[in-house]
């Protein structure tokens, strides 16, 4: 509407320049007719009162000033939002950009823990498989030296039981020429006590076995020579059963301090395998968890994040407008003013007044 009422300024001013110039000779456009009647209305100034086109043009005047004016209302209510929007999404920026860092660091420091956890469960699984051959080991080290013992035992317990046999039957030796029978026995002993593998001991009896060989054979038990046999069997009796006493005592020893060992064992494989393995797997499987949860976190503030800084930069593209928009505005009303004024100027100089 403000166009085509300048329009008419426009064409009011031409036409009463025109009229100072002269009357257009051959009015044959549309614009000239219309100048034409400008003109024709200007020399008729002085017939008719113009007041309601001046009334017009302050009206118009007015209307461009309030029109000034609320746009610089509008622009500094838009300032004041735009202000307030700033602030606010600048506010959120610094906020989800806390969070995602905040989300960062917690993901960085549970994948740590998983991995400190996994290393450890991997440890632990290694420590079991260690263990349960270390006691499986054990287990076969006892199984083996409850043989050798049980093998020792017996060999001493034969040799034993032979040297009381030889002892009994020299001790009832009276008749030096000895009998088949007793001879028979010697060689049986001494056949018996050769077949007993207690090598600590062969040096002690191997003069025992020739000395019942030579008797047997010979068939002669000399007195003085039957003392000193007994006396060598009861001697080795004591070695022998000495020796089997401390066999006994060492092999007892030996037996409980691998079954200690034995039973920490079993300790320390029933505490990882029902405690510490367990414990381990719940913390992956929780920590896990805990990843998936928290990154879901970190995604949606960073979608957050995203969000807020697209909306910002669309604020600041928008304030940016709105002032190149605002000053666009000035100028254009500015400029009407101008032109209005003109209007009035070429009006009054053209004889069109305000009666």
């Amino acid at each position: 509407m403000k166009t085509f009422i300048l329009l008419g300024l426009l064409s009011i001013t031409f036409a009463v320049s025109i009229s100072n110039q002269g009357t257009l000779t051959n009015p044959t456009s549309r614009v000239e007719r219309i100048m034409t009647k400008f003109m024709q209305l200007s020399e008729m100034s002085t017939q008719f009162n113009f007041n309601k086109l001046f009334d017009a043009i302050d009206q118009l005047s007015a209307q461009l000033k309030q029109s000034e004016v609320d746009e610089n209302n509008l622009f500094d209510a838009d300032f004041a939002q735009y202000v307030e929007d700033q602030a606010f999404y600048t506010d959120l920026v610094t906020f989800y950009t806390a969070e995602v860092a905040q989300h960062t660091e917690d993901l960085r420091s549970l994948n740590n823990h998983l991995e400190s956890y996994q290393q450890q469960l991997t440890q632990r699984q290694e420590e079991l498989d260690r263990t349960q051959k270390q006691k499986a080991q054990l287990e076969e080290t006892i199984r083996q030296n409850e043989i050798t013992y049980n093998k020792q035992i017996s060999d001493f317990n034969t040799a034993i039981d032979v040297l009381d046999q030889a002892i009994q039957l020299l001790s009832g030796l009276r008749n030096p020429v000895l009998i088949q029978t007793e001879s028979d026995q010697l060689k049986t002993l001494a056949n018996k006590l050769n077949s007993i593998n207690l090598k600590n001991h062969r040096v002690l009896y191997q003069p025992i076995i020739d000395i019942f060989m030579q008797i047997a054979q010979n068939n002669l038990a000399n007195q003085d020579l039957l003392k000193k046999v007994l006396s060598m069997l009861n001697g080795l009796r004591n070695s022998l059963d000495g020796g089997r006493n401390a066999l006994t005592s060492n092999y007892n020893s030996e037996r409980a301090s691998n079954l200690e060992l034995l039973e920490n064992y079993n300790k320390k494989i029933d505490a990882l395998v029902n405690e510490v393995i367990p414990m381990l797997q719940d913390l992956i499987a929780n920590t896990i968890e805990q990843i998936k949860v928290k990154t879901e976190l970190l995604n949606n503030a960073q979608a957050n994040l995203d969000e807020a800084k697209e909306t910002l930069q669309y604020i600041e593209d928008r304030w940016v407008k709105r002032k190149a928009q605002h000053a666009a505005l000035l100028a254009e009303y500015e400029k009407e003013q101008a032109l209005i004024a003109q209007t009035i100027t070429v009006l009054q100089r053209g004889g069109v007044r305000r009666q």
